[in-house]
């Protein structure tokens, strides 16, 4: 424990609302328990409420108590992530700078990856033509005033807005805010006085950086999640603290971090992917115990699989995301996404041939084994008719499985359609979601100049145990580590977060004028104490904050930019020449070795401060055990379907306690924990570690 880090008390938990199930991980004294339960659309706080019950059965305890006696709750959600990739928001309305209204459908002028113009289509219309209103007022490149707001305008733009269009957020959006947010701030004044409990949100505030697609782009963004994401703030914390909860939850970022229910409020956009970002997390903190370097990770939840790398304990973050066709100013950890999970659908295409993804039955109605009106085939189901899933047991047994309705939905929409026979469907929809998972993998991989090979693949998620060597085999990868609590890792994931606050401003500095590290240095300065006094605002004491400086650099003359970290002191002319090679140093790792454009001036764009407030933590992960080798006896054997074989095998099954470390068996073999299964495929050894993860290799290495 930190000087200065407070004590932990009574119980902690994790909670990460996924697009299929919602999974809780409770953290008390001596023991680590978990549950997994549907995720409820119709009031998130339900299905929450049934996996906090589920541990507390565990600990032998009520929800009451168990909520009662919680110090902290960390909760991660796909909710934003969702409305954007649905396009289902909240009415936005937009004022902009005379002159600027066609920027929102110019939008940085992107285009798809498609060779057919006829699918080039504009972006989507987040706000619609007739509620963008131009206002004059103008700010130039320096910040100064050459044209004064025109307040009047603001007024009766604001009412027509929301009397006659019924928009229910305003974006605030005018040029060169970012240098001068004067104009943004007098315009949420005038609007508040008319409208108090309407929701604004200043270009200026959410990504104070040069740019406007991006900046006024994550501006209306923010406006158009926010009406839902309030409703599920405000349920989840409404039903915990009835429940018995005495704090308020804490909710993560896709930063990693977590902030309190008023700043999700005011910045829900924050919330986008704090669910891969929190599984990131986790693996960061089990491969550091690990004394593991270099980590390919994996999420396969009900919705999606999510990979990215780690080298040297770093999560990567990207700034300046595109969320589909958007150009944003959000950063989250380096994370890619597929819609490849237990829950997504097979279906054939209009060449008659055989997908899987990205559209996902989540849990309503679910996959069709499940019974509850689902009728189009799910990755689950196929692995439910292959044998992979023990139909007794789906979600310990809580969870009834009528495998005949999955063999009758995958006949009905994939076998009869190209004349298979159902265990040939299923195997061809298993064959597809390793390949979708693998091309992932290959993307955050080789398509990074990073050899998979040298790496070692950290996979979790309710699915992915059963799927992971086939993937580890196709890339080459020596060595597949399964944590334990697998199926709730991203929820296991927040017990190590902090509280993280980030702050960007744009400087446009060239490193090689001198004279301008003062104003720089000043800049700096008021961010640090700006970031010093948010933190302490939220209750941490000056010993419990950290802060970090950073900056971005690119030559001059280009658009995208690298980040490197600075000192924690005001820059020096010493540091320059420094600044300029690790740059040159990070640009050669990133594009290849004399990439650097040797003689073009480097300029400092962007600075960042990243300051954060430690909370205080069990850790979530088991000592270390001794682990001596022994090979335990199966429970039982179960006729299964091999796709990597094409033969039908029976395979012996391990109980989850009596796989315990040292444990250890060849495939094939399966090892059953209730709420997922772990499958070494046939010549692989899987055994457990004295860290109680699993480890599936290649029988004799590669």
């Amino acid at each position: 424990m930190s000087d200065g880090e407070r004590p932990p008390t009574g119980y902690a938990i994790g909670v990460d609302v996924g697009g299929t199930n919602t999974d809780v991980v409770v953290v008390a004294s001596d023991c680590v328990v978990r549950g997994k339960a549907l995720t409820t659309y119709d009031d998130f706080s339900r299905g929450i409420l049934a996996g906090i019950e589920l541990c507390a059965e565990q600990l032998e305890t009520t929800r009451t108590d168990l909520l009662a006696a919680t110090s902290l709750c960390m909760n991660a959600t796909t909710v934003v992530t969702n409305m954007i990739t649905e396009l289902r928001g909240a009415k936005v309305g937009a004022l902009v700078t005379a002159g600027f209204r066609d920027t929102f459908r110019l939008a940085g002028g992107p285009r798809l990856n498609e060779t057919d113009d006829h699918l080039q289509v504009n972006v989507p219309d987040l706000v619609l033509r007739r509620a963008i209103v131009e206002i004059d007022e103008r700010v130039d490149h320096s910040g100064a005033v050459v044209v004064p707001l025109d307040e009047s305008a603001v007024a009766l733009s604001a009412k027509r807005l929301v009397e006659e269009e019924g928009v229910e957020a305003i974006a605030l959006c005018f040029l060169n805010s970012h240098l001068n947010p004067a104009h943004e701030k007098r315009a949420r004044e005038i609007i508040g006085e008319q409208y108090p409990d309407l929701f604004t949100c200043m270009g200026s505030n959410v990504f104070p950086v040069r740019g406007e697609t991006r900046r006024w782009t994550t501006a209306v963004l923010n406006c158009f999640v926010h009406k839902e994401a309030r409703v599920y703030l405000d349920s989840v914390s409404r039903e915990l603290r009835r429940e018995g909860l005495r704090s308020e939850p804490v909710f993560f970022q896709g930063i990693g971090g977590g902030i309190s229910r008023e700043r999700a409020e005011s910045s829900p956009l924050a919330l986008l992917a704090s669910g891969p970002a929190a599984g990131a997390s986790g693996a960061k903190a089990l491969a550091q115990r690990m004394g593991i370097d270099r980590v390919l990770v994996g999420d396969m939840g009900g919705t999606s699989f999510d990979t990215g790398v780690i080298i040297g304990n770093e999560v990567r973050t990207t700034k300046n995301i595109e969320i589909g066709p958007f150009l944003t100013g959000v950063n989250v950890v380096d994370i890619i996404s597929v819609g490849a999970g237990g829950g997504s659908i097979a279906w054939v295409g209009e060449r008659g041939t055989p997908q899987v993804g990205p559209r996902s039955a989540s849990s309503t109605p679910g996959p069709a084994a499940l019974g509850r009106g689902g009728t189009e085939p799910t990755v689950t189901d196929a692995l439910i008719v292959l044998g992979l899933i023990d139909p007794a047991n789906y979600l310990r047994g809580r969870q009834p499985v009528d495998p005949e309705l999955a063999r009758r939905a995958i006949m009905d929409q994939v076998g009869s359609v190209l004349g298979w026979d159902v265990n040939v469907a299923a195997s061809a929809i298993h064959d597809i979601v390793v390949a979708n998972m693998s091309n992932a993998v290959r993307q955050v991989s080789v398509g990074r100049g990073l050899d998979p090979r040298s790496f070692t693949f950290m996979a979790y998620g309710g699915t992915l145990p059963l799927l992971a060597g086939q993937i580890a085999d196709r890339l080459g990868i020596p060595e597949v580590v399964i944590p334990e609590n697998s199926s709730a890792f991203s929820a296991l994931g927040l017990h190590g977060a902090d509280f993280v606050l980030k702050l960007d401003r744009t400087v446009g500095w060239p490193l090689d004028q001198a004279d301008g590290l003062a104003e720089v240095n000043t800049i700096a300065d008021a961010m640090v104490a700006q970031a010093h006094s948010a933190i302490r605002a939220e209750g941490f004491a000056d010993s419990e904050i950290t802060v970090r400086r950073s900056a971005d650099l690119r030559f001059q003359g280009q658009i995208f930019e690298l980040t490197l970290p600075l000192p924690d002191r005001p820059l020096n002319p010493d540091d320059l020449p420094k600044l300029a090679a690790d740059f040159h140093r990070l640009y050669e790792d990133t594009y290849g070795a004399g990439t650097v454009w040797r003689g073009a001036d480097v300029l400092l764009l962007n600075l960042s401060v990243t300051a954060g407030g430690r909370q205080a933590h069990r850790s979530p992960f088991r000592e270390e055990q001794e682990a001596e080798p022994f090979t335990p006896e199966p429970v039982g054997a179960r006729l299964v379907h091999l796709p990597m074989a094409g033969t039908v095998e029976e395979v012996p099954v391990h109980a989850a306690a009596d796989f315990g470390p040292g444990a250890h068996t060849v495939g094939p073999a399966i090892v059953d924990e209730g709420d997922t299964t772990i499958f070494a495929p046939p010549g692989h050894r899987l055994r457990r570690d004295g860290h109680f993860t699993y480890i599936l290799s290649r029988e004799g290495g590669r």
